[in-house]
């Protein structure tokens, strides 16, 4: 049983005032006259008094109605009494080899009972047998998933690695709490990447997650990034001029400490990075998009949102000389420049998932009908026995 307006059960204590009531009157007393009352000597004549709970059944039938006003307007509601279909139970995997073969007998399981398996690609592609899935080649779109979930979803079970880089650094907005299947991604010391600007200077993360140039000649060990004069290129949409001015001065400060050149183009399909104030009709992912004044949050590795106007006057950021960093860090990862992973915990994990409180406020009590009815009944059967014997 839920109490959906837990708060209106103090309105309980209020059961205590017809006791109170009957308490008084009981000492205070009654002064009964009767035929032969004036033969009775003065002194034989008194009036009775005494806490006396008097009319014990009009008693009751006052408790009952404020208790059942109290439970109507509290708002019980009872699942097993909820007539709604008990709903879907879906499974979302991510679309990894590693995960799927680390939770094979479970997906299997919930395939044999009937359940739904979807892979977590933003386009819920079902998976229909184990032993025929080809090579996985789908991205990894929680929100995307997320989003689509039915509304009559009863348990969400999500098979996902536990990698930061995996993961992101946002939150994610579910229909349902998820029930957490995790493993352990391999994160062995990978190659760090070369990323070489287009006038040949050449950068690596060093140990503090830090870029740093590094010597000509130096190899880097694993794969090279090589930038293009339009990587470099950004676009200014629907912002301020304020916003403006700080934009080019962060991205110029960029240019001189690590002595590569951001260049302006009016051009939004030459542009590789993209400052605006609305995510634009069409997207591309080879596109870096800072969408500024927003309150969205995305999955999508290529979607950056800053909450604040970016001037001086609303922007923490600019005030505190940290535009430039956010815009670099932002565009080396998504140059493929990625930080050192790390494993997440499970509660690190949770925390990441924001559930929707409105499915909860969907609920309607089940319970009013019958406290109705008793009320009534309760009111009618007081007022007879109290008119009865004038209490």
């Amino acid at each position: 049983m839920q109490i959906l307006q837990p708060i209106l059960l103090w309105g309980m204590l209020g059961i205590s005032i017809p006791i109170l009531v009957h308490l008084w009157r009981g000492k205070k007393g009654r002064e009964m006259s009767w035929a032969a009352m004036h033969w009775l000597p003065i002194h034989e004549s008194s009036v009775s008094k005494g806490f006396q709970l008097d009319n014990i059944l009009v008693l009751l039938l006052r408790m009952a109605i404020l208790l059942l006003l109290v439970l109507l307007l509290s708002k019980v509601f009872v699942p097993k009494l909820d007539k709604v279909s008990p709903g879907r139970s879906i499974h979302l995997v991510e679309p990894s080899k590693e995960i799927l073969e680390e939770f094979r007998f479970e997906i299997q399981q919930a395939m044999e009972n009937g359940e739904e398996v979807y892979w977590a690609d933003g386009k819920m592609n079902k998976m229909e047998d184990l032993k025929r899935l080809e090579p996985i080649a789908n991205e990894f779109s929680l929100q995307a998933s997320l989003d689509k979930l039915p509304e009559d979803i009863s348990s969400l079970n999500l098979y996902m690695g536990n990698s930061l880089i995996r993961l992101g650094t946002g939150k994610y907005l579910s229909k349902i709490k998820p029930d957490l299947l995790m493993g352990n991604p391999d994160l062995a010391e990978q190659s760090n990447p070369l990323l070489t600007s287009p006038n040949g200077v050449s950068f690596q993360r060093n140990d503090r997650g830090i870029l740093d140039t590094v010597s000509v000649g130096k190899k880097s060990g694993g794969r090279s990034i090589q930038l293009k004069d339009e990587d470099l290129r950004y676009y200014l949409g629907e912002i301020l001029p304020s916003e403006r001015v700080y934009v080019k001065a962060g991205l110029e400060a960029i240019g001189d400490v690590y002595g590569v050149e951001f260049q302006e183009t009016e051009d939004i399909g030459q542009a590789a990075l993209i400052f605006d104030s609305d995510i634009p009709s069409e997207t591309s992912s080879d596109k870096l998009y800072f969408i500024r004044n927003s309150f969205s949050f995305s999955d999508q590795a290529n979607m950056v949102f800053i909450q604040d106007t970016l001037d001086f006057e609303h922007s923490e950021l600019v005030q505190k000389g940290m535009l430039p960093e956010v815009i670099l860090e932002k565009f080396l990862d998504f140059s493929g420049l990625e930080k050192q992973d790390v494993q997440m915990s499970r509660a690190q994990v949770e925390r990441r998932f924001v559930v929707d409180t409105e499915r909860e406020k969907m609920k309607k009590a089940n319970l009013d009908l019958l406290f109705l009815i008793l009320l009534v009944l309760c009111l009618g059967l007081e007022r007879y026995f109290s008119h009865r014997q004038k209490v």
